[in-house]
């Protein structure tokens, strides 16, 4: 799998703002890309007030074309409404050794 990992400081009073827009990116985004995509995020341990997330695309192809979608950008300008800096971002190669 190919994605990145991001991290992120949500603004005072915006996590429910935060928790709907990646609801959204689950109705309306999602559907477009083929093939498996996992979507994880939450509170980072160890850096309080960070959030980190994790988009995963089953290789890095599918995820190049999302990150060319008109609506991923659209989406990724209305994140930056909710965050107090630009993402520091990590693209990654994952596999999975699931049982």
């Amino acid at each position: 799998m190919f994605g990145t990992i991001g991290h992120i400081r949500v603004r005072d009073g915006h996590e429910p703002a935060l928790n709907e827009l990646m609801e959204d990116w689950s109705v309306a985004i999602r559907p477009r890309v083929p093939g498996s995509f996992l979507q994880l995020y939450g509170r980072s341990v160890d850096r309080p007030g960070e959030t980190v997330f994790v988009a995963l695309a089953e290789n890095e192809a599918t995820y190049r074309q999302l990150a060319e979608l008109p609506e991923q950008d659209a989406w990724y300008r209305r994140l930056l409404e909710h965050i107090e800096r630009e993402p520091e971002w990590e693209d990654v190669e994952l596999d999975y050794a699931g049982e």
